[in-house]
């Protein structure tokens, strides 16, 4: 594994919606259906998608309740790329 890229979409109606793709080394593995989340929510989706399938053994799970993100995890523990970009969009049908 070499790289780790997450493509959200977000859609604003009054409230915030998205959904992910998750390519590890330029190839699709994975997709966050749509979910309700503002800001980086698809990110935090995503890694919790990665963790439940495998991609991130022995993530930390801290006694607060928040978990390692997966920058740290991917980029600063393993050397692995990690790349996140997110794409507003204006209407429903586009997520």
């Amino acid at each position: 594994m070499q790289s780790i890229t997450i493509i959200g979409r977000r859609w604003f109606n009054g409230n915030t919606y998205h959904t992910a793709t998750i390519a590890i080394d330029g190839n699709v593995v994975g997709r966050i259906p749509f979910s309700y989340g503002y800001g980086e929510m698809y990110v935090q989706n995503a890694e919790d998608w990665l963790e439940v399938n495998g991609y991130m053994p022995g993530r930390e799970h801290h006694a607060n309740g928040s978990k390692e993100p997966g920058w740290q995890y991917f980029r600063e523990k393993n050397g692995i790329a990690w790349h996140t970009e997110a794409i507003d969009v204006q209407r429903k049908k586009d997520l």
